[in-house]
């Protein structure tokens, strides 16, 4: 029921209005006499032109097209009103992730499982509705006068799969939660050597090269040298992410490490580079005092600029020379690709810019969320930082005011109608919070708290921030196993 409902929508023909209207549809239409997953179906739609998801028709629901499985996107997805909006998600992974426990699976603390949730529980319409659905895709343009996407599958990494198509989905309502990605400042090497943090299968890269190198290191023959090198832990960037991961690094080497790998415990260290203060959005107390318990779990803390990355060593601005095995690079997020080539003004920064509405103001039925979006300059506002918060935050006041708009009449494309959409979007800061290993965390929300009642009120608020229910009891079993047998140090 679900391929003939799908095959359905891929050959569907309407004309664009506010539920129909003038203009030619952009699809192709063709009767495919085999299943539109298979091969045959894949090169005959290279060779004919494009399948994909027509525009609405009369009678039928809105269609919101979301960009993103991230913060922004999963929390919009979360709160829209199904039973006036077909939801359709286009992304490359089909889970969230709980970003803040992130590096905690990395050294065995949590398990991967724990920090993914996926997007059939978040919204069960994308599994169970016949006309919402989720796409393992990339959107690579938008043609905002049509309403449409154009979309490619992705498929890399895995043997013997269908080679990528191109398809197009029609939209009434898009929604860019698309997220950015990782700062490298044009630094040669970063991108070949260096490893970012910023989705499970790059935590369960770091893993994998920790373990191995441990291991590597206790093999007869390997020098002096190398062996201190392999089990060098550098990590570059001074935000929360880079202090938590150091952090979490440091109590694996202290309470793990030494234990079980006592060979080579002495060899085994951290090194955290920053071009400035570490934690800056911090006040100087918080700050003074993660600098204290980090140099105490034995990290090194080098104020620096990196200015090339080589295979086995990158080199600061001083000219110094620092060899290391495992590299982790955190400093901070920029626009993408995909976002700089969209046809929309900017923000500063380069994000998708917006109104107070968060509305793309040169599009029509065009929003932007998250990371890949900031206040147009002519709006007043600053652009807001890239925080989770931030983008949950958005997610959630765009998906009440997408439902307001159906409940008003206007959910369809191209419909202008008079609506209040209601107070525009504010964003109050809630407070920072940052882990610095061994029990110890850092709060800052008017008040200033550090220590382990910092570290308590931290693990609480981040387990009832964890969307499901399921995901809660992995978390909190996974805590306590680890306090009470140690970290699971399996290469696996």
């Amino acid at each position: 029921m679900a391929a003939s409902s799908l095959l359905r929508s891929l050959s569907r023909i309407s004309r664009r209005g506010c539920v129909g209207g003038a203009g030619p549809s952009p699809f192709h239409h063709s009767r495919l006499p085999y299943s539109p997953f298979s091969t045959a179906a894949a090169d005959a739609v290279e060779r004919r032109g494009f399948a994909g998801l027509g525009p609405t028709a009369k009678g039928e629901k809105a269609r919101v097209v979301v960009l993103g499985t991230g913060w922004a996107g999963s929390r919009l997805m979360k709160d829209i009103d199904t039973t006036g909006y077909e939801v359709v998600c286009v992304s490359p992974r089909n889970h969230m992730v709980f970003t803040p426990l992130l590096a905690s699976t990395c050294v065995g603390t949590l398990e991967f499982r724990s920090v993914a949730e996926p997007l059939a529980r978040i919204q069960p319409a994308v599994s169970k509705s016949p006309g919402s659905y989720f796409l393992l895709a990339r959107c690579t343009a938008v043609d905002p006068d049509a309403h449409t996407i154009d979309c490619e599958t992705v498929t890399e990494g895995e043997k013997d799969t269908l080679k990528p198509w191109k398809f197009k989905v029609a939209y009434d309502k898009l929604v860019f939660a698309c997220g950015a990605e990782a700062s490298t400042f044009g630094i040669r090497g970063v991108t070949d050597h260096a490893i970012f943090l910023r989705e499970v299968h790059h935590a369960q890269e770091i893993r994998r090269k920790l373990l191995l190198n441990l291991m590597l290191s206790d093999v007869p023959g390997i020098s002096e040298e190398e062996k201190r090198r392999l089990l060098h832990c550098v990590v570059v960037g001074g935000g929360p992410t880079g202090v938590e991961f150091s952090g979490e690094l440091s109590d694996f080497i202290i309470r793990d490490v030494k234990q079980r790998y006592s060979h080579v415990k002495d060899y085994i260290h951290v090194t955290l580079i920053e071009a400035n203060e570490i934690l800056s959005s911090f006040d100087v107390r918080l700050r003074q005092y993660a600098t204290n318990q980090l140099t105490k779990s034995g990290v090194r803390l080098v104020r620096g600029i990196v200015k090339d990355v080589q295979p086995n060593k990158l080199i600061l601005d001083n000219g110094e020379e620092v060899p290391y095995g495992l590299l982790v690079w955190s400093t901070g997020v920029g626009p993408s690709s995909f976002v700089k080539s969209l046809p929309f003004p900017k923000s500063p920064g380069g994000r998708i810019g917006v109104d107070e509405w968060l509305r793309v103001p040169s599009a029509r039925d065009v929003f932007a969320i998250g990371d890949c979006s900031g206040f147009l300059e002519s709006t007043g506002k600053d652009v807001l930082p890239a925080l989770a918060q931030v983008a949950e935050r958005q997610g959630k006041y765009l998906a009440h005011l997408l439902n307001h708009v159906m409940k008003a009449g206007g959910g369809h494309a191209n419909c202008e109608i008079d609506v209040d959409l209601g107070p525009a979007f504010v964003y109050k800061h809630l407070g920072s919070m940052a882990t610095v290993g061994r029990y110890k965390a850092l709060e800052s929300k008017g008040i200033s708290l550090a220590g382990f009642v910092s570290w308590f009120i931290w693990r609480s608020a981040y387990l009832t921030r964890v969307v499901s229910w399921r995901n809660r009891f992995y978390v909190a079993i996974n805590w306590l196993t680890t306090l009470l047998f140690g970290r699971d140090i399996s290469r696996i």
